[in-house]
């Protein structure tokens, strides 16, 4: 973003805070952890718009912790400021506040992925807000620079939106008028009235809903007085928030900073004040969980986000404890369905804050933070009945002196591996192997060949099947695939360089981006980032570096952030779940050293470095981010190590035996099994994750993998 455009954002969302959306999501009574109940709701799919490079970011919710997990990205229009999704779960919108449109897409319900439908459509100047009624039939948009709200019909089969008249007759389509620099919409339970907040005017704007058409009828503040008035709120109203009984509506005072709590004429939708309760500074969201018994309010500044409990006779406020923390220049709250956890999605640090919610009292417990792309500015989520899993279903290993790839299968509750094809040929002298995040495709990268092999996989049986190559340069030795399963990278560790290409989507086919870039000597690992921004290689030469790379979210191309020196052969590297901290094997020297990543920059910041066994070769990171595993290849270990959820320090806990010189450790999808490809004795090793602990016990089972095994990977599926 160029400095001028941060500027504006900066003065818009310090004074006037008009980029924020509101999501509420219905039903559950519960806080506090533990699995849900059967049939109640619960979080599913995650989804946070990025201001600052045009994206929305996907993540998968744990239902019983709140973690999120990354899981991709797609592109939106130009700065995304708010985004929403229908009741059903099948449909997301997103408010382009640059580029004046709303970009619709398909979600997909076992994935999350987002699939675009059509083109964006057309909306106000600067539309800011964006809500879908409960039936699921319309959206409504509130365009800060116009003055007015756009409204949609909403095709259910498809998503696509229709827009809606205004003003029939009167040539070319009219938008409902609001107040100055309208900023959040919301609209009630029932969906029978509308509501926005008005920033510029110091009011609220009202609506009855026509329930066959959609279209919006004004509200009077005051009839009789010849003109249709809006509702008085605070200095500068950023944000409209309803309770689900749809009694009471709330609004956030950017610059009065307060909240006004008003009552709902359930016949009429006019508004009453009812109590006016003071806030943090720089308000700029507020969301009533689903039991309606608590209000949230997300204030940029100084970052943080506020408790209220509601009266439910009267709908007033009484603040529950003191401002929690959050993540800079926070601008948007949400409460997920099940109202166990809430989160924040944080402007100017690039991510997201957890918090679980205590369900007697409302107050707020931090959990932890997961990073998201620039100027991550609204968040929205899906739900349904039945809570998330990972389950792993095939493993695949390369072996390098054989010139094959040998399939398994897993039993998703012991672990074991089935071997269901030992000798897949593939190109001469395999050193890695990567699944993309669908597991629809496998790509090798065949040192001796100088090419990265690809195939898809069957979904029901694990086979591979050829879908061409790309050419690299000389001895390819790691192969790694980024979040959006959009591009493959590829280290060339004979010629000191890395190769990019693109993925098609449809086939998984490669086109090379561009000629391959220049690193250090000896590049002999390479990592991705879980929100995608960034790459890191190892270089393990004389140089002893570890670098990082800016991603283009367009082509894919990489370019050079920095290079700074490790300890002596850093052979692996890998990037914890959160992405909030990178870790590198030195097999030189026997140690890990530990890093952070700066969100903005996605420079190395290093916290130390912990002894392992003999020649460390591979580093994993299981996926709620508390424990890494590293296969030391001198050694014939496996060392495992607790993570500081604060600092990413490692603190080294038990070893275990594992085949002969394991070169490569993954942990399943799930996060319940490990498995090293032990390169001397041509096994593979599995081995079962304590949850509590994260120490390893040896399953009953090392698999053959004929040819000097020297990567693994697990692919999996999402339930």
């Amino acid at each position: 973003m160029h400095a001028i455009q941060l500027k504006e954002l900066v003065r818009r969302i310090k004074v006037f805070a008009l980029m924020l959306v509101l999501v509420s999501c219905g039903g559950g009574d519960e806080g506090g952890g533990g699995s849900p109940p059967p049939g109640s709701p619960v979080p599913r799919f995650a989804y946070v718009a990025n201001f600052g490079d045009d994206t929305v970011s996907i993540y998968t919710v744990n239902a019983s912790t709140g973690q999120l997990r990354g899981n991709g990205y797609v592109a939106a229009g130009a700065f995304p400021s708010a985004i929403a999704v229908d009741s059903t779960g099948k449909f997301a919108y997103v408010a382009n506040s640059g580029s004046n449109d709303v970009s619709s897409y398909r979600i997909n319900a076992s994935t999350g992925s987002l699939t675009p439908v059509g083109s964006a459509i057309v909306a106000g100047t600067n539309p800011d807000s964006v809500t879908v009624d409960p039936t699921g039939k319309f959206a409504y948009v509130a365009n800060g620079g116009s003055d007015d709200v756009s409204g949609y019909t909403i095709n259910t089969n498809t998503g696509a939106l229709t827009r809606i008249d205004a003003d029939p007759g009167t040539g070319g389509i009219q938008n409902f008028p609001a107040g100055t620099n309208p900023g959040s919409i919301a609209i009630d339970p029932s969906g029978k009235f509308a509501y926005v907040a008005n920033a510029g005017s110091n009011d609220v704007s009202a609506y009855i809903i026509d329930a066959l058409t959609g279209a919006l009828t004004p509200i009077d503040a005051n009839p009789g007085t010849g003109s249709i008035e809006n509702f008085a709120a605070g200095t500068n109203p950023v944000s409209v928030g309803i309770d689900p009984s749809g009694k009471f509506a709330y609004v956030a005072n950017n610059s009065s900073n307060n909240i006004t709590a008003y009552t709902i004429d359930p016949v009429t939708g006019a508004l009453t004040i009812a109590d006016t309760e003071p806030a943090g500074t720089f308000l700029q969201s507020i969301t009533v969980d689903p039991s309606g018994k608590f209000a949230y309010a997300v204030n940029s500044g100084g970052g943080g986000i506020s408790a209220y409990s509601i009266d439910a006779g009267t709908g007033a406020l009484t603040a529950v404890g003191t401002t929690i923390p959050a993540g800079d220049d926070s601008m948007a709250g949400l409460v997920d369905a099940s109202g166990k956890f809430a989160y924040v999605a944080n402007f100017s640090s690039n991510d997201v804050s957890v918090y679980t919610i205590n369900s007697a009292t409302g107050a707020l417990t931090p959990v932890g933070t997961m990073r998201a792309r620039p100027g991550s500015s609204a968040i929205a989520m899906t739900e349904g009945t039945t809570p998330l899993a990972y389950t792993p279903q095939f493993a695949y290993v390369a072996n390098q002196t054989a010139n094959t790839v040998s399939t398994y299968s897993i039993n998703s509750s012991t672990g074991t591996l089935t071997i269901l094809d030992l000798a897949f040929p593939v190109g001469s002298g395999p050193r890695s192997v990567a699944i993309d995040p669908t597991g629809r495709f496998a790509y090798i990268a065949n040192s001796g060949a100088n090419i990265l092999s690809a195939y898809t996989v069957n979904a029901i049986s694990g086979a591979l099947t050829s879908a061409g190559a790309g050419a690299t340069e000389n001895v390819p030795s790691s192969v790694t695939v980024d979040p959006s399963g959009r591009f493959a990278y590829v280290t060339n560790s004979g010629s000191n360089t890395v190769s990019a290409f693109t993925i098609d989507p449809s086939s998984g086919v490669l086109t090379g981006v561009g000629a391959p870039i220049d690193t250090e000597t000896a590049p002999s690992s390479i990592a991705v980032d879980p929100t995608g921004r960034f790459a890191y290689v190892t270089n393990s030469g004389l140089s002893k570096s570890v670098s990082a790379y800016a991603i283009n979210s367009g082509t894919g191309a990489l370019t050079l952030l920095e290079t700074q020196a490790t300890e002596t052969a850093p052979s692996s590297v890998t990037v914890d779940p959160s992405g909030r901290f990178a870790y590198v094997t030195n097999s030189g020297s026997n140690s890990v050293s530990a890093y952070t990543i700066n969100a903005g920059t996605g420079t190395l910041t290093s916290i130390g470095a912990v002894l392992t066994e003999t020649a460390p070769s591979s580093v994993s990171v299981e996926p709620t981010g508390r424990f890494a595993y590293v296969a030391n290849s001198g050694s014939s270990s496996v060392s495992a190590y607790t993570i500081d959820a604060s600092t990413g320090a490692l603190t080294a806990g038990p070893v275990v035996i594992s085949g002969n010189v394991p070169r490569s450790i993954t942990v399943d999808p799930s996060g319940k099994f490990v498995y090293t490809a032990n390169f001397n004795s041509s096994t593979v090793s599995a081995y079962g994750i304590n949850a509590g602990t994260g120490a390893l016990s040896t399953i009953d089972l090392t698999m053959v993998a004929p040819g000097g095994p020297v990567s693994v990977v697990v692919a999996g599926r999402i339930q």
